[in-house]
C-alpha cells in the first residue's frame, strides 16, 4: 500500500507540473527507442555518498537530478565515472542522463 501511494502520488506531481517545467517535457519525448541512452547507476538505493555511472563510451555526460515534484536538486557536466551525492537528502529521485546526443532516466533511491 506505501508503494502505491508513493507511485500515486508521482503521477499526480508529474501531471500537475507537466505544463510548466521542462523536465516533464523531455520525459514525455524521450519515446523514440533511437535517441534513447542504455546506463546503469549504482549502488541503487545509495548507500555512501559516491554514486557510479556505466554507459557506453567515454563521452561527457551531462547528468541532472530532480525530486519527486520535478525540481531540479543537482546538476553536472562531467567525464568521471562517479559524483558525489552528499548533499541530497533522503527521497525518491530522476537521474537524467545525457551524452552523446542520446537521453536517458533512471529512478534513484537516497534511504
Amino acid at each position: 500500500m506505501k508503494h502505491f501511494l508513493v507511485l500515486l502520488f508521482f503521477v499526480v506531481s508529474i501531471t500537475i507540473q507537466a505544463n510548466s517545467n521542462s523536465f516533464f517535457a523531455f520525459s514525455m519525448s524521450t519515446t523514440n527507442q533511437q535517441d534513447r541512452l542504455e546506463f546503469s547507476i549504482f549502488p541503487n538505493p545509495l548507500k555512501d555518498q559516491r554514486l557510479f555511472i556505466q554507459s557506453a563510451g567515454d563521452q561527457e555526460k551531462h547528468i541532472e537530478i530532480y525530486n519527486v515534484l520535478g525540481e531540479k536538486k543537482y546538476e553536472i557536466i562531467t567525464t568521471n565515472e562517479s559524483i558525489l551525492l552528499g548533499e541530497l537528502p533522503s527521497g525518491i529521485y530522476i537521474f537524467k542522463l545525457e551524452q552523446n546526443g542520446m537521453k536517458g532516466l533512471k529512478r534513484l533511491v537516497i534511504p
